[in-house]
């Protein structure tokens, strides 16, 4: 999901407790016989997930559809929610709905109220208090109906405890589509400010809260924070982009020399039998050449100058390219390469390197556009190369994504969006299924989430068997924003690995491929035994 992410956001969360006094009420009986006074004053304290000044990195996300957004959160205490609260986006027209779910995604509540404007965090009382149970898990959202929603990028990347919740890595979710739908998907740590009003349950002789409380106004905004923070909230960002590069490893590896590791060739095979004369690139032939020594980068993770090349490097941080012309040759990169999707602000071209974006954690290696990707190996991640748009990838090995166990997070080789030329290489996506819902959707995407999937070339690669329920989705998907408009989708001389399945994937080797779209051609796509697909 594009969450208008432009650069790392490293929030300090203040290391105190969002009080908010919701009343204190003195409980004052006149005894008339004997004329005493006797008070007897209770103080309920509520908590919250965010610090009261949070506020949005990116004030309105381009995003233009109806979209559930949501935190996932788990109370180390029982209590009950009170309200439900959420930021209010300069461009989030429309918002009169919030929810409360468990985790499987039952509705626990839900409210409607009037629609305001005005940016700012909204507090919204439920009708009753919502009775939670510490150690499982609840979701709290809205529904921006014509999107513009605020956001905070890479704001939830890692697992966290704060003010007395537990938020698992990417607590963020969303779900495109109607209000009444769970939002369950996640997008590279993304944070879209919503939180709750939490009562813990009081011990056993603690006072009990007066049955007189009055209710809280439904669209109170938060109430400040008296505190001076030790870091100042990050300033609203105008720019869109998608995805947003983790803070830089300041740990200084020690050069090193970085062989090729011995490798089974990537070749297309049926029953263990070679039956076509053609070759795919594997870790041999992609990344680093055996025996670079690589020294270590010490250059910036976000580079501003043009035409810098970066040449037999161990690159231990998220490269952000806000500059033309960039050159990374011969490097391993621990972590991702990636420009701003729309802007046009940076381009590069990365060639026989390594891209490493980690075994156990979610990340696009290389992304999201105008960019060039030749003989290189991408490894980990839950997607190894978004193609959003004027991408080239060519010669290349994708392949061992991160496979969330949770079902949180859907793996895939390549995305591909509009503009590019995806040729010769090995896409695979073929990590075990890690929950009834999670594993991957395919080698190669194209799914009109965000865009219209068109003038895209797909021409001699091979698809590893086993990779999702299709191993590629031709770009036309239904119920997608941009369904319509598919075009000059050119699948041509493709070889699709039958693998355990017979038919690639576990369904099928294609499907959502339009054959009557305008421009779209299909052309000499084949089995790995030589028989034609489709």
């Amino acid at each position: 999901m594009f969450s208008n992410e432009t650069h790392p956001y490293i929030r300090n969360r203040f290391l105190r407790n969002r009080l908010r006094i919701i009343l204190t009420v003195a409980l004052v009986a006149i005894l008339a016989v004997a004329g005493i006074v006797v008070g007897n004053s209770a103080q309920a304290t509520t908590t919250g997930i965010f610090a009261d000044d949070l506020k949005p990195g990116v004030a309105s996300d381009s995003d233009r559809v109806g979209v559930e957004l949501g935190i996932r959160f788990t109370p180390e205490k029982s209590g009950s929610v009170t309200d439900l609260q959420y930021y209010q986006g300069r461009n989030a027209v429309g918002v009169t709905s919030a929810t409360l779910w468990s985790s499987r995604g039952t509705v626990l509540a839900e409210v409607s109220f009037p629609e305001s404007r005005t940016p700012g965090w909204r507090t919204i009382a439920l009708d009753s208090p919502v009775q939670l149970t510490a150690g499982r898990t609840y979701v709290a959202s809205y529904f921006a109906p014509k999107g513009g929603y605020p956001s905070i990028s890479r704001d939830l990347t890692t697992t966290e405890s704060t003010n007395g919740f537990t938020l698992r890595r990417n607590a963020g979710v969303y779900n495109y589509g109607r209000s009444t739908e769970f939002p369950r998907s996640t997008y590279q740590g993304s944070n879209y400010l919503v939180d709750v009003v939490f009562a813990p349950s009081r011990s056993v002789d603690a006072p009990k809260p007066p049955a007189t409380a009055p209710s809280k106004p439904t669209t109170a905004p938060k109430p400040p924070v008296t505190s001076t923070p030790t870091t100042a909230p990050k300033p609203p960002v105008t720019s869109t982009p998608t995805a947003a590069p983790k803070p830089p490893v300041t740990s200084t590896p020690t050069p090193t020399t970085a062989p090729k590791p011995p490798t089974t060739p990537t070749t297309p095979v049926s029953g263990g039998t070679v039956v076509l004369d053609r070759s795919f690139p594997n870790a041999a032939t992609t990344g680093v050449p055996a025996g670079t020594a690589l020294s270590p980068y010490t250059g910036p993770c976000t580079i501003q100058t043009p035409n810098v090349v970066i040449d037999a490097k161990q690159i231990n941080c998220q490269l952000r390219i806000l500059a033309q012309n960039v050159k990374i040759t011969n490097s391993e990169i621990n972590g991702s390469i990636w420009t701003h999707p729309t802007d046009g602000s940076g381009s590069f071209t990365v060639s026989d390197s390594n891209i490493n974006v980690g075994a156990d954690s979610e990340g696009t290696g290389i992304g999201d556009a105008n960019f060039t990707a030749q003989r290189v190996e991408v490894t980990g991640g839950n997607r190894s190369i978004n193609c959003f748009s004027n991408c080239t990838v060519e010669g290349s090995y994708v392949h061992s994504q991160y496979r969330d166990p949770s079902g949180d997070a859907h793996e895939s080789g390549i995305r591909m969006g509009s503009n590019s030329v995806i040729r010769g290489n090995t896409i695979s996506c073929a990590e075990a299924d890690g929950s009834a819902s999670a594993g991957c959707s395919a080698a190669l995407t194209g799914y009109g989430d965000f865009a219209t999937v068109e003038k895209n070339t797909i021409d001699g690669n091979l698809f590893v068997g086993g990779s999702g329920g299709y191993c590629v989705y031709g770009g036309s998907s239904t119920g997608k924003p941009y369904s319509s408009g598919v075009n000059n989708i050119k699948f041509t001389n493709n070889v699709w690995q039958r693998g355990e399945s017979g038919v690639c994937g576990y369904y099928g080797a294609i499907v959502s491929f339009d054959d009557n779209a305008p421009g779209n051609v299909w052309s000499n796509n084949v089995f790995d035994d030589g028989k034609p697909v489709g």
